[in-house]
């Protein structure tokens, strides 16, 4: 239907065109005698001029009608020397094109009301009358040098917006045939977002094909994993890099696979104590190798290198195709999401092999030592289970009223030989509730852990707080003193070097 209603408007435009040659003409409506030579034998093209002949006839003796159809022949001749042919592949960019070119033509006549269009001119017209039947023929010049530049121009159009689609996908093919299937799915996807932006009539079409030759290139993509179970001291780096190996044919000695982007991702913690992701873009070398060393892990425990495909600048071009086209988008990134491959890594710590003493003093809420050690006896509690190395020591309160370099010089001294870290801080009450018979304790404070060796504090647990409650003021306070110790000695597992 679209097809049919672009031929109606094209029709109309030779029926504007053939009005105004009739008043451009200078024979009358009806020449009769001879016909002129230039009807049988058009004259030949110069260097500087193209020839167009139109003719039209009524049967019922109408004119006008007849030079609507002369005009129509004539504008029909100039397109078919174009060389452009509008089809169900034609796409909105080359249709307007070329409709830019026949009503700038039409809108020309109007306004002048003449037989010239800029390069274009009615040159001759004859009308013949035999009985009731009207023939109207016209002869029309063409400057050759424009004509010849509107033919380029036009053809180019036409071209530039079949091969968005065409050229892209016969690529693709191309790369797929030679096992590239990385490449190839890039040029089916640039294919099928061409397709998606397109009004012609089979562009669903082309769109569904690209995009299952994508998925089909997509699942030819092999990654193996070269090695696993990697470990590395806290803080430190891996002896080696975590290795990936892309093939596009089966088994890791296949045919590789270069240039491929892959993405990284790993976890982090941040200062905050928070865990987040990081990730990072890299490519296959000439063996289709990805060679990755992670950075040093501020953290202790078991946890995984994830490398996948990423096709991910490519997909972006699809976002915003339409509703019904969607399911095709979704299940091409389903099989780009499956291939992925996932490295097990351990980081370990030395803590729990050095002698460590815990010094820390419990505060009620008037700022006096409670006397009891219920903070140091949760951190004792998490990492003796862990198999540290460590004991509490019992240093009077006032020693922790000095500056940190004051406090760890001063146990350097005093236990020299015996320790080689110091965990120490202050805890105290921050908010204390009565609601009735149940009492509920806020504490806080900030642990850190010293080199005694070097002075230098390697860890620090920042302004934290526990809340508990209980049926007294003393079992309240002594369950958030110690489960305050509880959640420091977990987060020393989880981070001392």
């Amino acid at each position: 239907m679209k097809n049919k209603s672009y031929l109606f408007y094209i029709t109309g435009i030779f029926i504007f065109l053939t009005m105004f040659i009739a008043c451009a003409s200078s024979p009358g409506p009806e020449n009769g005698g001879e016909l002129p030579s230039w009807v049988t034998m058009p004259p030949a093209d110069t260097s500087d001029t193209v020839y167009f002949i139109g003719a039209g006839s009524n049967t019922e003796g109408d004119s006008a009608k007849a030079r609507n159809l002369a005009g129509a022949d004539v504008v029909s001749s100039i397109t078919r020397f174009l060389g452009v042919k509008v089809s169900s592949d034609t796409t909105v960019t080359a249709k307007d094109t070329l409709d830019k070119f026949t009503s700038t033509l039409d809108q020309t006549i109007r306004e002048t009301s003449s037989a010239q269009i800029g390069d274009f001119k009615i040159v001759e017209s004859f009308t013949d009358k035999s009985g009731t039947t009207i023939n109207v023929y016209l002869l029309g010049s063409y400057n050759k040098k424009a004509l010849l530049e509107e033919q380029a121009r036009i053809k180019a159009v036409f071209a530039e917006q079949k091969a968005a689609i065409s050229g892209p996908e016969a690529e693709g093919d191309s790369l797929v045939a030679s096992s590239a299937y990385f490449a190839g799915a890039v040029k089916y996807i640039e294919a099928a977002s061409a397709a998606s932006t397109t009004d012609i009539e089979n562009a669903e079409i082309k769109y569904e094909r690209n995009m299952n030759k994508a998925r089909e290139a997509v699942g030819n993509i092999n990654l193996y994993a070269l090695n696993d179970n990697l470990n590395a001291f806290i803080k430190q780096t891996f002896d080696n890099p975590f290795e990936l190996k892309i093939t596009g044919t089966p088994g890791i000695d296949g045919k590789v696979l270069s240039g491929v982007p892959v993405r990284i991702t790993y976890k982090i913690v941040r200062e905050n104590g928070r865990k987040a992701i990081r990730s990072e873009s890299v490519i296959t070398d000439s063996n289709g190798m990805i060679s990755f060393f992670r950075p040093p892990a501020n953290f202790v425990g078991t946890e995984r290198v994830t490398m996948s495909l990423d096709l991910s600048a490519s997909l972006e071009t699809l976002e915003n195709v339409p509703d019904k086209l969607y399911a095709q988008l979704e299940s091409l990134e389903k099989i780009v999401n499956s291939k992925k491959i996932g490295f097990t890594y351990n980081v370990i710590s030395r803590a729990k092999e050095i002698a460590t003493a815990v010094m820390i003093i419990d505060q009620d809420n008037s700022g006096a030592a409670t006397g009891k050690t219920e903070t140091a006896s949760g951190i004792l509690e998490v990492l003796t289970s862990e198999g540290f190395s460590i004991r509490s020591i019992d240093v009077g309160s006032d020693i922790l009223k000095m500056g940190d370099e004051s406090i760890i010089s001063t146990i350097a001294k005093k236990y020299a030989g015996r320790f080689e870290r110091l965990v120490f801080g202050t805890v105290g009450i921050s908010d204390f509730q009565k609601d009735g018979d149940r009492f509920t304790v806020k504490v806080s404070g900030d642990i850190k852990v010293a080199d005694l060796g070097s002075g230098e504090i390697i860890y620090t647990s920042g302004n934290r707080f526990k809340s508990a409650m209980g049926s007294n003021a003393a079992s309240a306070m002594s369950t958030a003193f110690k489960q305050f110790g509880k959640v420091i000695g977990e987060s020393m597992a989880n981070n001392l070097p």
